[in-house]
């Protein structure tokens, strides 16, 4: 990694653009970036962090105060570096969200963050990325460093490595975790721990399920837990007699299934004779039962043959009588059809008396109506166009008049078109005389609205100028003011500067004066003491005062030249009469635009008028034409109309119209009709009645019957006869089957009845006996089966004891040993061993260039001793004193050797951070300020060390405001503060 250029735009004290060339001031590997306390060295490394990583180190990055409070409101904050990253030349541009005014009215509004990645193609910069996420992962992937790391390896901040370098192990600790990724082992400590704490919940539970176990063996023995396989001792150690205790439970459970299964099979065999006995008996019981049943029935069928007799009768006629039920019926038909047709005939004789007229009915004259009729329907189409012909007159009359009424009106129209021509004519001519007058106008318009504007300017700026004029000369007050207090501090100051430096000699130190050892007459101060601090804040006050005296003269001035514009510009007219020629000006303006924005209207407005005009016109003609036609149609329609009306009142006759005609004759000829029909009907059915009246009687007589009323009651209804049939027969097979139950063998000796009671009661003894002995069986047998089953769930849960025992010391000693406690002497945490491994290895590095600085005096030694008060160790840090022999801790180096060994720190675990973020080159290193702690021949050994960096190519800035450097480094960068901001010298 190379920085080759960087610039930074109101950013930190630096108010407007810095660009700062390093590949130029670095052309000899070595330069000094230099300026006075509080100039801005370090903000142009902060600028270098904050666009590679978004961010600046350290406590600045807190407050989030980039924004140089010395920029103009419309420069933005931004920062632009140029480098070379894993073989490519980026640009990298990034701004940080910021407040700026806004385009459109008053007030301010947020900008937000930007960031953006370009590659140079060696012709053009090649847009990566223009998101500050994905840039932001760009950069980092390509770095391999963190920003924490960045700033240690790169920057390499000499106060934190002094700091380091005196720090307590536990401090030290903290910056180590920044550089070096120990998260892995850190994650490996809380795995072993979580592993620790479930391998023992895992062992007590384990135990606890051994306990419960042991409860649930002498819970189904129904014996007592010994005292000594309680549930909180069981596993408590390794080995237990549970085992044998639990095989003699089980032998004395077995002997108790034996027996228990000797007493159920007694128990069996007397219940079994009991229930073969019951069953004899019962069935004895159920004969002597069926003979008792079988008596009672039969007496029963005797006793209801009698009331049967009557229904065997009217079965038998029933059956005669249903082979002529067909002919009754048919009789029965004819006769009602007969009854029927004597009734129609009475009804259509009625029907035609009342149109007879004395006319006899007959099918003759039921014809001549019909024909009548038909002769007459034959003219009904000529009723419709008749109707027509008179729709189509009215419809003739009403056009001709609407036609007569629209031309009359045409005829007023086409007299007022000429008045309408002219006027609109007139509107187009005005319209374009205002357009023609329209530039001018405008032209006018905006020469004295411009003047206007500017004499209300100058008036505004006349009350601006006199209220800055006195902010101006109250300002010059105040810091007359303020540098008069300065002068007069300074000369307290100087005149009681004995006093000051009498004050701070102490016995046996040398005067910083004389050099003397005694002070026998030091100095009193002879009034108020003034200290440094105060003329301090004096001058402060006085530069601050000068601002803003400087601030509202220029203020002034700006405001002088602005009012001397605008009163040229307005001219000597008078504001007041300015306007009023302006709103003069643009009242004719807005007039003429009015009228001359119409311009097209009226054009259009007075071509569609003409057209119109030619448009009325033509129709005019041609509803004159249409009306001729008109009048001529209505003629013939009304004279074809009259002809066609005497025609149809003839056909009508006495009726009121021909559909009424034809109706009547239509009805006369269907009664006519329905009388000679109904008469031929009823001669029809009288013969069909007699017939079948006759071969019903000869049908009846040969089925027994005296006549057809004896026939027909003697039918039975639908499903009577079946019915009576199955009374007869039930009542028949009934008597049948109890007589053959009756002569069944083994009813037929029946011995006396058993005591069935008995036998129950003595069965049912014997089956509870069976019933009980078999309960305790299964009850043994279920205990056997329970304790074996417990018992091998116990033989499983104590192998599993001992293993899981084993396991749980195992992963607690690992763990106790990676948190630093058990066997761990050290009392180190494993990612503290790997930081303190890395510590050594930084300690190697780093010892080689304390060894050139010092002249081979001074060694690092690292330490695995634990702290005070029982610390943990490992990260200790201690020098080896060549010259004496003796271990000495760091905090015993004086100003210059603690300069020497942070820098030889910061220089070794630049590398080692380097090599253990996989290789990354870095090109460009910057050392920040401590050299003002070294005598010259100790400058000259670290100045050999900086000369060893920038082999290979290597560049390396040295930041400092010691003045020795500006002759030793011929490179260099210098910053020069200023009231308004820092700039670069040169």
């Amino acid at each position: 990694m190379r920085v080759h250029q960087l610039a930074l735009t109101a950013f930190g004290p630096f108010a407007t653009r810095v660009d700062v060339d390093l590949d130029d001031v670095g052309r000899d590997g070595l330069f000094l970036l230099w300026g006075p306390t509080g100039a801005g060295k370090t903000t142009l490394l902060d600028a270098v962090v904050f666009a590679l990583y978004g961010t600046v180190p350290g406590a600045r990055g807190e407050e989030k105060r980039l924004r140089s409070d010395h920029a103009a409101d419309d420069v933005r904050t931004e920062v632009e570096l140029e480098l070379t990253l894993g073989g490519a030349r980026l640009r990298v541009t990034r701004r940080p969200e910021q407040q700026r005014p806004k385009r459109r009215g008053e007030g301010w509004t947020t900008e937000q963050a930007r960031l953006t990645v370009q590659r140079w193609t060696g012709e053009l910069w090649e847009p990566v990325s223009t998101r500050i996420d994905e840039g932001s992962e760009y950069l980092r992937t390509r770095l391999g460093l963190s920003a924490e790391q960045f700033c240690q390896v790169v920057l390499l901040p000499q106060g934190d490595f002094a700091r380091f370098l005196r720090a307590e192990p536990e401090d030290r600790g903290r910056l180590l975790r920044t550089l070096f990724d120990v998260g892995r082992f850190a994650r490996v400590e809380d795995w072993l721990v979580t592993q620790r704490t479930a391998a023992r919940e895992e062992l007590d539970r384990i135990r606890t399920r051994t306990g419960t176990l042991v409860s649930l063996v002498a819970q189904a023995a129904d014996v007592t837990v010994p005292e000594e396989f309680a549930p909180e001792l069981v596993g408590a150690a390794p080995g237990s007699p549970v085992t044998s205790w639990v095989r003699r439970v089980r032998a004395e459970a077995a002997e108790a299934a034996a027996r228990a299964g000797a007493a159920a099979d007694a128990a069996g065999e007397r219940a079994r004779s009991q229930e073969a006995a019951l069953v004899e008996a019962r069935s004895q019981e159920e004969c002597h039962a069926r003979r008792d049943r079988a008596h009672a029935e039969l007496a029963r069928l005797d006793a209801a043959a009698p009331a049967l007799e009557p229904l065997r009768a009217q079965l038998d006629a029933g059956r005669r009588a249903e082979p002529v039920r067909d002919v009754l019926e048919a009789a029965g038909r004819a006769a009602l059809e007969a009854e029927q047709a004597s009734v129609a005939l009475a009804a259509a004789r009625r029907a035609w008396a009342e149109v007879a007229a004395d006319r006899a009915a007959d099918a003759l004259l039921a014809r001549t109506l019909r024909d009548e009729a038909a002769a007459l329907r034959a003219l009904l189409p000529e009723l419709d166009r008749a109707d027509r012909l008179a729709r189509d007159l009215a419809t003739g009359d009403r056009a001709v008049g609407q036609l007569a009424a629209r031309c009359a009106a045409a005829e007023d129209a086409m007299a007022g078109w000429p008045a309408r021509l002219l006027a609109q004519e007139a509107s187009v001519d005005a319209a374009a005389s205002a357009a023609a007058r329209l530039p001018g106008l405008t032209a006018a318009v905006e020469h004295r609205r411009t003047s206007a504007e500017a004499a209300r300017r100058a008036v505004s700026l006349e009350i601006e100028l006199t209220g800055r004029r006195t902010a101006a000369d109250t300002a010059r007050a105040g810091w007359l003011d303020a540098r008069e207090r300065w002068n007069d501090l300074r000369s307290q100051r100087l005149d009681g500067m004995a006093a000051e430096l009498a004050a701070a000699l102490t016995a046996g130190s040398a005067c910083a004066v004389c050099g003397s050892l005694e002070h026998p007459a030091p100095a009193r101060p002879g009034g108020p003491l003034v200290t440094r601090d105060e003329e301090e804040a004096a001058r402060l006050a006085a530069e601050r005062a000068e601002v803003r005296w400087t601030a509202a003269r220029d203020a002034c001035g700006d405001t002088e030249r602005e009012l001397a514009a605008c009163r040229a510009q307005a001219g000597a007219e008078p504001l007041a009469a300015q306007e009023a020629d302006l709103a003069g000006l643009v009242a004719d303006h807005r007039a003429a635009r009015s009228l001359a924005d119409g311009l097209d209207t009226a054009r259009a407005a007075l071509d569609r008028l003409r057209g119109e005009r030619e448009a009325a016109s033509a129709a005019l003609a041609a509803d004159r034409e249409e009306a001729g036609r008109q009048e001529a149609a209505v003629a013939g329609i009304r004279s074809t109309l009259a002809d066609l009306t005497g025609q149809l009142a003839t056909a009508c006759g006495d009726d009121s119209d021909l559909p009424a005609r034809i109706a009547r004759l239509a009805d006369e000829a269907a009664r006519c009709e329905a009388q000679v029909e109904a008469g031929a009907a009823q001669a029809r059915a009288r013969l069909a009645e007699e017939g079948a009246l006759a071969v019903a009687a000869a049908r009846v007589e040969a089925a027994g019957f005296s006549d057809l009323d004896a026939a027909a009651g003697a039918l039975l209804p639908a499903g009577r006869a079946a019915e009576l049939a199955r009374q007869v027969e039930e009542h028949d097979r009934a008597r049948a089957v109890v007589a053959g139950v009756l002569t069944e063998p083994q009813l037929a000796d029946l011995g006396t009845r058993p005591d069935l009671a008995a036998l129950t009661d003595a069965c049912a003894a014997a089956t509870a006996e069976r019933e009980s002995a078999v309960a305790l069986l299964e009850h043994a047998r279920r205990r056997v089966t329970r304790l074996d089953e417990l018992a091998g769930e116990l033989t499983g849960a104590e192998v599993e004891l001992d293993g899981q025992r084993a396991l749980t010391e195992q992963v607690t000693a690992l763990a106790d040993l990676a948190t630093g406690r058990g066997a761990n002497r050290l009392k180190m945490r494993l990612q503290s061993f790997v930081l303190a491994a890395r510590l050594e290895q930084v300690s190697e590095v780093a010892s080689r260039r304390l060894q050139d600085m010092s002249g081979g005096r001074y060694t690092f030694l690292h330490s695995d001793a634990q702290g005070r008060h029982g610390a943990r160790g490992g990260l200790g840090l201690e020098v080896l004193d060549e010259y004496t022999g003796t271990r000495r801790p760091t905090k015993t180096l004086s100003g210059g050797e603690s300069f020497m060994a942070s820098l030889a720190l910061a220089l070794g675990l630049a590398d080692v951070v380097t090599a253990e973020s996989g290789g990354v080159q870095i090109d460009s290193l910057f050392v920040d300020e401590g050299f003002g702690t070294l005598d010259p021949q100790a400058l000259d050994a670290v100045m050999n060390v900086l000369d060893e960096l920038r082999r290979g190519g290597r560049t390396v800035g040295v930041i400092s405001h010691v003045e020795e450097l500006r002759t030793r480094i011929t490179s260099r960068l210098e910053v020069v503060p200023g009231r308004n901001g820092s700039r670069l010298a040169g």
